[in-house]
């Protein structure tokens, strides 16, 4: 088997609290060996790595040291390669060990196993070192495959749980997005959105609310179908989220209604982004069984109160002012109700 290149980024990262688990159980690996140095080394593309070390004053090893692996002539290379045990019981009296690093440290005896992911990658190895010639009985050796199992039972559990992670992750995205057009759902929307406003309330910082409704959808769904309908809210989403501030929290509220939580900002800057996004909307234009299909938006804004506590009171007045604009006419942006 070649040494081949391993990404450890593919894998979950081992916890702190797992590594002290480790060091613990490579202390009294250590002393039941009675060895000198016990390690678990971690395989990281091309290199190797002292992951885990036990503490003791006569081991050299220190946690972080790191060799590139192919063509060092560390034992754990053997393991490596080979994925299978490895036992020298005196490297000097084998030139293969000859450019070995480890014994450089003095350490010519070994015994080492591979620790493997489940799906078969290599983790690294576990190994005792000692710097005299060592033969190990087999309650000993037994040991070492008991501890081997045990990493490797806590690296498959490392597995699932960040399987889980994922999977719970993915799935509150799920819950969270509007599925068409791929942003904040209602739900969301109002929970991120009170959050933020707790946040303003904390900082004393101005918050404005922008609620907004395409012009006529509900003619070009029925002129054109539902298919073309969902591209024009998808086409208005991406021209909204391309206008809109990295910060601002946009959400679809509801059929062809849309809200847009302002951070820190005043009225009169929340009118300029409004109008902003007024003007960009309206060069929305395609066409569609021989006829031109264009987009306009009314846009009510509303700044926040310090009365308003919840969100669901602000979208109520930025509301109004919504419906204010359509009143007044198409394309327009209200901060009043007339």
């Amino acid at each position: 088997m070649a040494v081949t290149e391993f990404d450890s980024t593919s894998h979950p990262k081992v916890s702190d609290d797992l590594l002290n688990q480790w060091q613990t159980m490579l202390d009294l690996l250590a002393e039941f060996m009675t060895v000198p140095v016990a390690l678990i080394m971690r395989l990281d593309k091309d290199r190797i790595t002292v992951c885990v070390k036990n503490n003791a004053v006569s081991n050299p090893y220190h946690v972080g040291e790191a060799e590139t692996l192919l063509g060092s002539g560390l034992y754990c290379e053997e393991v490596v390669r080979s994925n299978a045990p490895l036992f020298v019981d005196n490297a000097l009296n084998d030139p293969v060990w000859q450019d070995n690093p480890d014994i450089e440290k003095n350490m010519i005896n070994y015994l080492g196993l591979p620790l493997r992911w489940p799906n078969g990658d290599i983790f690294g190895t576990l190994c005792v070192l000692d710097s005299k010639t060592h033969y190990y009985d087999d309650k000993q050796q037994g040991l070492m495959q008991q501890m081997q199992l045990m990493v490797e039972n806590h690296l498959e559990l490392l597995e699932k749980n960040h399987s889980l992670q994922q999977l719970s992750h993915h799935l509150q995205c799920l819950a969270d997005t509007d599925e068409l057009t791929g942003i904040w759902n209602r739900r969301a929307f109002i929970v991120e959105s009170n959050k933020e406003l707790q946040r303003a309330q904390r900082n004393k910082k101005p918050v404005c609310l922008l609620m907004m409704d395409i012009d006529d959808f509900k003619e070009i769904n029925d002129a054109f179908g539902h298919e073309v309908g969902d591209e024009v809210l998808k086409l208005f989403t991406h021209c909204l989220t391309a206008t809109k501030r990295a910060y601002d929290i946009f959400g679809r509220i509801g059929g062809e209604e849309f809200a847009m939580l302002l951070p820190e900002t005043r009225r009169s800057e929340a009118m300029e982004l409004a109008e902003r996004i007024r003007h960009k909307v309206s060069e929305i234009f395609f066409h569609k069984h021989h006829r031109e299909i264009r987009l306009t938006v009314c846009i009510g804004v509303y700044e926040l109160a310090s009365n308003d506590t919840t969100i669901l009171a602000a979208l109520s007045k930025a509301d109004e002012r919504l419906y204010a604009a359509k009143r007044a006419g198409k394309n327009m942006v209200m901060d009043c109700i007339s």
